[in-house]
């Protein structure tokens, strides 16, 4: 079979999702039928307002938050920024810590606040990828004033104790900012029953329209707007709304709180699926992080003898779609920093690749992927 007359198969969810049907048909609905202003006064403005509120419904019920803690944004790396500085504009002696595994918008910005002068620590992970706990304790203990840690990692698939952890830190007397956005529609994510006091989310990693998001605040909680010029969302992020985005923000959580349960067991299908179809023909192949707490839609696989931008080159001649890691670090010729923070020397954190899938991805597109990926790889360890 030539690669022109192969069929694409997309194992790069966690950099972002084919967009549901339903998400769809708001998004051309919302762009054919709403031509107002959110924050105009008139009947057509009023109409998109209206749209809007349905969206901030809509997230609020997906995640179980109050309507009124929910602040639309740009989307989660917007959130993240706004969050961090916000807290340490307003808090004395900030001490900010996140784990050395979060997504390039927290690790990055708490470099540069680090670089500024705020005092910050780096929570590290074992191995697998998995949070030590007693060290946190020890710097709360410290006076850390903010904890931020994602939900689950974009690039291992590992699922942090929120619950706990949010628990420890308020006892501490500290608050708890979690980045949601890779937990959406894989496991179930309760914004109030976790005690969390800023969350961050995206949700096009599950199937919702790109470039827009959510913070959402806990009650008594305030975050100040990171950019000025404008008084939308309530002071809280300036710039005229994205309407039909709104739209499509609805349509996806809507989704999210009708069918999250479903898909997850789904993707814990699709996943047994995958592995047995690909470890039953290529030997030489470590599952990287925590199997035992660890999304069912994404595993990072290292290749015995063969480097990971090799394999992602050569996969993509064949079809398959794939990545070494973030999508806000494609490009980078440095290994990633997930798996170096886990221990691993640069020559073998190069060798990790991600596969991720949703849903709606068919059982037989990964065993088909399965096939590719094993006949690529015994090609390359050949070379």
């Amino acid at each position: 079979m030539s690669m022109n007359s192969q069929r694409r198969i997309y194992l790069d969810w966690n950099a972002t999702g084919l967009l549901l049907p339903e998400v769809r048909e708001a998004l051309v609905a919302a762009l054919d039928a709403t031509v107002g202003n959110a924050s105009s006064i008139h009947r057509e403005g009023q109409a998109a307002r209206a749209t809007v509120e349905r969206a901030r419904r809509a997230v609020s019920r997906a995640i179980n938050a109050p309507m009124q803690a929910v602040v639309l944004t740009g989307g989660a790396t917007e959130g993240n920024n706004q969050v961090l500085r916000d807290h340490v504009r307003k808090t004395a002696g900030a001490h900010v810590v996140c784990t050395g595994v979060e997504h390039p918008s927290v690790l990055e910005v708490v470099g540069a606040l680090c670089e500024e002068g705020v005092r910050t620590s780096i929570w590290p992970v074992d191995l697998r990828g998995v949070l030590d706990l007693g060290w946190l304790d020890e710097r709360l203990a410290a006076g850390v004033t903010l904890v931020s840690v994602m939900w689950a990692n974009n690039e291992t698939g590992n699922i942090h104790p929120i619950a706990e952890i949010a628990q420890r830190v308020h006892e501490a007397g500290a608050i708890v900012h979690v980045d949601a956005t890779q937990a959406l529609g894989r496991i179930a994510v309760d914004f109030t029953g976790a005690g969390i006091d800023y969350m961050t989310l995206s949700f096009h990693k599950m199937g919702g329209p790109k470039g827009i998001g959510a913070i959402v605040v806990r009650e008594g909680f305030k975050v100040a707007a990171l950019l000025q010029g404008g008084h939308q969302e309530r002071g809280r992020r300036p710039g005229t709304e994205n309407v039909a985005a709104a739209a499509g923000l609805e349509a996806a959580a809507n989704q999210l709180a009708l069918k999250a349960a479903h898909w997850s067991d789904q993707l814990v299908v699709l996943r047994t699926c995958f592995l047995e179809a690909l470890l039953g023909q290529l030997d030489g192949v470590e599952l990287r992080g925590s199997p035992e707490a660890q999304l069912a839609n994404t595993l990072n696989l290292a290749f015995q003898g063969i480097d990971g931008e090799d394999l992602l080159l050569a996969l993509d001649l064949e079809g398959v779609a794939a990545s070494s890691g973030s999508a806000c670090t494609a490009g980078s010729l440095e290994p990633s920093h997930v798996i170096l923070a886990m221990g691993y020397a640069p020559a073998e954190a190069r060798r990790s690749v991600r596969f991720s899938f949703g849903p709606a991805t068919p059982a037989e597109e990964l065993v088909e992927a399965a096939g590719r990926i094993a006949r690529v790889a015994r090609r390359l360890r050949q070379l």
